[in-house]
């Protein structure tokens, strides 16, 4: 456990601007830290920080355990662009623990991650505190003569603590920030990691955790977690298959947490955007298993391919996005959405139509939506059987919703090649009219939905209604004009409607 890396003047994180000299002290015997210098470094990419901070490097075996002096030039406006740690209350010598990149000691090519600073302009720094140092550099002027000596034997650390800066992702603005005038709190900036080289904070946040996704993990004691962008991954790898269950479901639970307050607050911004969103979170999509828009039952090891994907179910549709929608704008930008009248949960929890060898992922449904190009079929895959349930849950109450909600639907087609419309109502059942020119349109048949003996349809554009009647019933076939699936998952829909409505 080591204190931080920091500069103006309050140990401030390196990854940032920092200028002058801070200082933050370790507690518990924990090594102090500093950071002295100015470290302008900006990245552009919206997820992840470079924090311009020299690697550590092997030094001659001519420099190790030697004692050198080394002239550092500060150019104007510039501290000397180095953190250190330690001191006499640390019991350590004061260490140089980063060297920032284009910086006045990193110009001067004679100092290392690890040396130890014997004096500062001739004065003697070896009993020094963490503070009197930092009091020393800042006093020393333009011109900074360093006696040095490379310790080796401290490297390990320094290199670990490297690690650890490259470990996991931050995030440059909070979710859905701002949230405008009527969020409960104001906007506030994404939680950054600590201004320590030995610590790493990753955010939750809409975070993907996953186990056998990206990386076979035959021990089971692998836990992959990727960020909300889908660029990044962290692997954790635990001693056993129960530890991993244990790190798993306590990380589990506070995804799960978070993203309940995700929800709450991308409904305050969204609810007349895109409507209420009733449920959000990752699942992972089987690639390949679509032919031309049609659903295929077929399954191979090559089709056995799972990529991450970000579901949301609102109040009328199932929107799918490549990454965790983060701003107001992609909520907007689904690459695929379906509305919840055509879209049916197919089934669940069986997966040996799926692949052979997802014997170990027993938590796969499927999600079939009815378009007019066909059935396009998703199988999709949750982490546990919990999450599976309430997937289930939430799409079938949805589909039940939005029929009920809406009632009546209407679909342009021809009947014995008349131009008509048939009208399916939730409670009045089938209705066709005519489209002819006439004022109003004439009802050229109605049919509740207890007398429909079945329907078919040919795939291509043919529906085939079969009624119970005297007069005008039996088999009735529509030509649709486009693929007949959107009507026909209306009506299955409408159906477990009503029976649910029933039971």
């Amino acid at each position: 456990n080591n204190g931080g890396s920091g500069g103006g003047g309050g140990g401030g994180a390196s990854n940032g601007s920092t200028t002058g000299t801070g200082s933050t002290n370790g507690t518990n015997g924990n090594h102090g830290g500093s950071g002295l210098g100015t470290n302008n470094n900006h990245n552009s990419n919206n997820n992840s920080i470079d924090n311009g901070i020299a690697e550590i490097c092997d030094v001659p075996d001519s420099v190790a355990n030697q004692k050198r002096h080394v002239r550092v030039i500060k150019s104007d406006n510039n501290g000397l662009g180095i953190s250190i740690k330690g001191g006499r209350e640390n019991r350590m010598p004061i260490l140089i623990s980063k060297i920032f990149r284009g910086m006045a000691a990193d110009n001067a090519k004679g100092l290392y991650v690890g040396d130890a600073i014997l004096s500062v302009n001739g004065e003697d720094l070896r009993d020094a505190t963490h503070e009197e140092a930092v009091r020393a550099l800042k006093r020393a002027g333009r011109v900074v003569d360093l006696e040095v000596k490379f310790l080796r034997e401290v490297t390990p650390y320094f290199r670990k603590a490297s690690i650890i800066s490259e470990v996991g992702w931050e995030l440059q603005r909070a979710f859905l920030c701002p949230l405008g005038p009527n969020a409960s709190s104001p906007p506030g900036v994404a939680p950054r990691s600590p201004p320590r080289a030995d610590t790493r904070y990753i955010p939750l946040q809409l975070t993907h955790l996953a186990r056998n996704l990206k990386y076979l993990d035959p021990e089971n004691r692998c836990i992959e977690l990727h960020s909300p962008d889908g660029i990044h991954s962290c692997i954790l790898r635990a001693m056993d298959p129960q530890e991993a269950t244990t790190w798993f479901n306590a990380l589990h639970s506070a995804i799960g947490k978070s993203t309940q307050k995700a929800l709450l607050d991308a409904n305050r911004a969204l609810v007349s955007i895109i409507g209420e969103l009733k449920h959000i979170g990752w699942l992972s999509r089987r690639s390949g298993g679509e032919q031309n828009g049609r659903s295929s039952s077929e399954s191979s090891d090559e089709l056995d391919k799972w990529q991450s994907i970000f579901v949301a179910v609102t109040d009328r549709e199932l929107r799918l996005y490549e990454s965790a929608p983060w701003s107001v704008e992609a909520w907007s930008r689904p690459f695929e959405s379906c509305p919840l009248v055509a879209t049916r949960l197919a089934g669940a929890g069986n997966t040996s139509t799926v692949s052979s060898n997802s014997s170990t992922h027993s938590s796969v449904f499927c999600i079939r939506c009815g378009t007019t190009r066909g059935v396009v079929s998703h199988w999709l895959r949750s982490e546990t059987n919990r999450d599976m349930a309430t997937w289930a849950r939430v799409l079938v109450q949805g589909c039940h919703n939005a029929i009920i909600c809406q009632r009546e639907f209407s679909f342009r087609c021809l009947f014995q090649g008349r131009p008509c419309q048939l009208i399916v109502h939730l409670d009045r059942g089938f209705t066709l009219l005519d489209s002819g020119l006439g004022p109003t349109s004439k009802a050229l048949w109605s049919f509740p939905f207890d007398k429909l003996k079945g329907s078919a349809d040919d795939g291509n554009k043919l529906l085939f209604l079969d009624f119970l009647g005297p007069d005008e019933g039996g088999e009735l076939e529509l030509d649709m004009e486009c693929c007949p699936k959107p009507v026909v998952f209306v009506l299955h829909n409408c159906l477990s409607a009503k029976v649910h409505s029933l039971a």
